[in-house]
């Protein structure tokens, strides 16, 4: 006979179903299944591999593989995250903020900006012809707007301020 548990006693019995643990062939297969997508830090995988297996000492030593066959670096995925997000629009306080947040080191992280040749000021102009189009920076709503979006963004008041400037001296 058919028996009718309630929702959350059906959803507790499947959270106390023991998960399947992988073993070290399956995590280094898993591992490079996931960087052959897209590239990772070494504390993304970390995280990633870390669910599927509580083995700490394992993970470590396939995570010391990958970077020995070159197949994970955290300067190469700085790097290339750096430059997707700065292509985006995004400023550099939030992409320094998102790169710390998954684990890459200050000292890579300032090697990767001194690295990028990638000209703020012109990718904040295109932001803010974005948002204003054929209006007026005069209209202190629409400043405070504009100003609000570029700070979510990324941008320093000063960048900000600067940006403004320039798109009055064009106008």
């Amino acid at each position: 006979m058919y028996s009718k548990k309630k929702f959350s006693e059906q959803k507790a019995e499947q959270k106390t179903k023991p998960k399947k643990e992988f073993d070290e062939k399956a995590l280094r297969h898993k591992a490079i299944e996931l960087l052959a997508r897209r590239e990772y830090s070494y504390a993304e995988l970390e995280k990633k591999l870390l669910v599927l297996s509580e083995d700490e000492v394992v993970i470590h030593k396939i995570l010391d593989w990958l970077i020995e066959m070159e197949l994970q670096s955290d300067a190469r995925f700085t790097q290339m995250f750096l430059r997707s997000k700065a292509i985006s629009g995004y400023g550099p306080v939030r992409i320094k903020l998102e790169l710390k947040q998954k684990g890459i080191n200050e000292y890579l992280i300032e090697n990767s900006f001194d690295e990028l040749a990638f000209d703020w000021s012109e990718e904040l102009d295109r932001l803010v012809l974005k948002k204003v189009k054929e209006q007026s920076l005069d209209d202190m709503k629409l400043k405070n707007k504009v100003m609000g979006y570029l700070q979510r963004r990324g941008y320093t008041l000063d960048q900000i301020y600067s940006g403004f400037n320039r798109f009055r001296q064009e106008v």
